[in-house]
């Protein structure tokens, strides 16, 4: 494989490659999509292009055919996150080295003594030296800080330091994005809706925004080999009328949540049915606190790869924390998620927005399979405007559901929602609107909540999780970085570092139970407490029938699929308990009980025809 590199001082900095006859021609940008003036860029075999310039953070591209494909390669460098600057030092036919340069106390760029990485007699290190004295002025006249504290490390002593581009206030720490920590409140995993909110605060949240998401109505979907049936439309229809009240798309377990009274009280004596291509309409469904609706259809194995997952992100002047993560880490969250499904085909997108009178409104880039494009785009962005609490979430919602070309025929759509301030007051009905309809496009918004929100917001952004069959994610105080996060009403959770939460729910949303034979040990397990009473569940594997012993009274048994979405309760107070799991499909799932004494326990059990 040949390659060369092209340093160009012109405002666009072009690159182009021979690689076995395939030229590349692309250019390099700053996060303000400004021209890069000094790059180097190099070919390691077999297929991965390495770009870096002084001042700013190296970068990797495994080419694919699908890149080769793009008539124009574009790639966005961060600004170095680290007071010091890497330096690729390359020579034809010569291994990678690198040097750290670092500034002496008069602002002059030296290198440091034998490091054990590289030859200090290179050719090519005065050169290189003088390039990043002209790229560490470029940058000082650009006004980036320089650090005033420690910057925070792990225990590798990596640093985790963001000179955003949007410059810190006055007496505030660079920001440390990559330990941003977060919890999740799935209110699927709880028996009880809303069990957690005191009735008046339920009564004055949902009466504030219109929304009582309370009459549930679960759908699950197999085949007649017992295999999960992703994709499917179903539809909950009011009896005497006909009409549609609620429709959905089963998710990757087959299951589907309908709802009847999402925006109104529900009215008493009003009779519904559940109705889906291909099924007898259900004429008497249960709701959820009754059991689940469980139907069987004459039909193939869903075998779709397509994933589409869009992050929709308030860029308003408070959200620079959460851009920065997004910046530095939204490769390394789809990466993490992809790595385990072997042929999914991952599509992408991102949309930021403000408010009405800041610079613009929505600003989008379209879902693709070639990572580069969404990653670049929100390189690009900075955090600015906004100054009163509500934002233009609807607006953003609008963007995502009606210029994203989302797959009409996917196994997973998730719509990643970033935010730290609510819908204005008059966007309520509209937010209803978006809700059901991102419902009824099978979209699973996710809200991560930051810094500044109340519980309002909150409590808005939990129910569009549950009518979209989503789920809550909220930052928290643990990292020490940024506003205070008010904690969610609930009663427990678990802290997590936001880059590794995130892909745990893109891959239980996007796993899914292979055709014909079912192997254990694929699935994503949700976190699960100890198993407290060393109960034994026999036999495991099983074909449907269960004995569950224990050595204590057993209070309660729930049956919850591998997400820890909660199927069925059973009350018992006995330490021997039948259950049956024959009507579910093949899989993992988790039976959690509770103690006598109230505490929490789990085993896992394979289902298996």
């Amino acid at each position: 494989m040949k390659y060369c590199a092209t340093t160009i001082l012109t405002l666009l900095l072009a690159i182009s490659y021979s690689l076995n006859a395939q030229s590349i021609r692309g250019r390099i940008l700053s996060e303000k999509g400004e021209a890069i003036s000094y790059a180097i860029a190099k070919a390691v075999l077999p297929d991965t292009l390495v770009f870096s310039a002084v001042g700013y953070q190296s970068y990797s591209v495994a080419l694919t055919e699908k890149i080769l494909k793009d008539t124009l390669l574009e790639v966005v460098l961060l600004a170095a996150r680290s007071s010091l600057n890497d330096v690729v030092v390359t020579g034809n036919g010569a291994a990678r080295k690198t040097y750290m340069l670092e500034e002496d106390e008069v602002g002059a760029a030296r290198v440091p003594e034998e490091s054990g990485r590289a030859s200090k007699a290179s050719p090519s290190i005065d050169k290189l030296a003088d390039v990043s004295l002209g790229r560490r002025s470029v940058d000082k006249e650009r006004g980036f800080k320089e650090l005033r504290s420690a910057p925070p490390q792990d225990d590798n002593g990596k640093k985790f330091v963001s000179l955003d581009s949007i410059t810190p206030q006055s007496g505030n720490t660079p920001y440390a994005t990559r330990k941003l920590t977060a919890g999740e409140v799935n209110d699927f995993n709880k028996w009880t809706m809303w069990e957690d909110f005191s009735a008046n605060e339920f009564k004055s949240f949902s009466e504030h925004w219109n929304l009582f998401t309370t009459e549930r109505y679960c759908v699950l979907l197999q085949n007649n080999q017992h295999s999960a049936l992703p994709g499917r439309e179903v539809y909950l229809l009011n009896k005497s009328t006909g009409d549609t009240i609620w429709q959905a798309v089963t998710d990757n377990t087959g299951k589907a949540e309908l709802w009847a009274g999402v925006n109104m009280q529900v009215k008493e004596g009003a009779e519904y049915a559940i109705a889906c291509t291909g099924c007898k309409k259900d004429e008497h469904p249960k709701q959820f606190a009754n059991g689940i609706n469980k139907i069987t259809l004459q039909a193939p194995c869903f075998t779709n790869n397509n994933v589409d997952i869009a992050f929709v992100v308030d860029a308003t002047g408070s959200m620079a924390d959460e851009i920065e993560f997004l910046k530095t880490d939204m490769e390394n969250v789809l990466q993490k998620a992809n790595a385990d499904y072997e042929g999914v085909n991952l599509n992408a997108a991102t949309v930021v927005y403000r408010d009405s009178g800041d610079e613009y409104l929505t600003k989008h880039v379209d879902f693709d399979d070639n990572l580069l494009t969404p990653l670049n785009f929100i390189k690009m962005q900075s955090a600015s405007g906004g100054g009163d609490m509500p934002e233009a979430v609807e607006v953003a919602l609008h963007t995502a559901m009606d210029s994203l070309h989302w797959s009409k025929e996917a196994r997973t759509r998730l719509l990643f929602l970033v935010l730290d301030a609510p819908p204005h007051d008059y966007a309520r009905d509209e937010m209803f609107v978006l809700m059901k309809k991102a419902a009824a496009m099978g979209i699973r918004i996710i809200p991560i909540v930051c810094s500044g929100a109340d519980k309002s917001t909150e409590f808005m952004m939990r129910n569009l999780a549950l009518a979209t069959n989503g789920t809550y994610v909220f930052l928290t105080d643990d990292s020490g970085i940024g506003l205070s996060h008010i904690k969610p009403t609930t009663d427990s959770y678990n802290v997590e570092l936001l880059s590794n939460l995130l892909p745990r729910l893109i891959k239980q949303m996007v796993f899914l139970t292979g055709c014909g034979n079912y192997e254990e040990g694929g699935e994503p397990v949700a976190q699960t407490p100890d198993n407290k009473l060393q109960i034994k569940i026999m036999p495991n594997p099983t074909q449907g029938d269960v004995l569950i012993t224990s050595n204590k009274d057993v209070k309660e048994l729930y049956v919850t699929d591998f997400t820890g979405k909660i199927l069925q309760r059973i009350k018992s107070g006995a330490r021997n308990i039948h259950i049956s799991l024959g009507e579910y499909p093949n899989g993992m799932y988790m039976i959690k009980y509770v103690t006598e004494d109230n505490e929490w326990g789990a085993e896992k059990i394979v289902l298996l025809r």
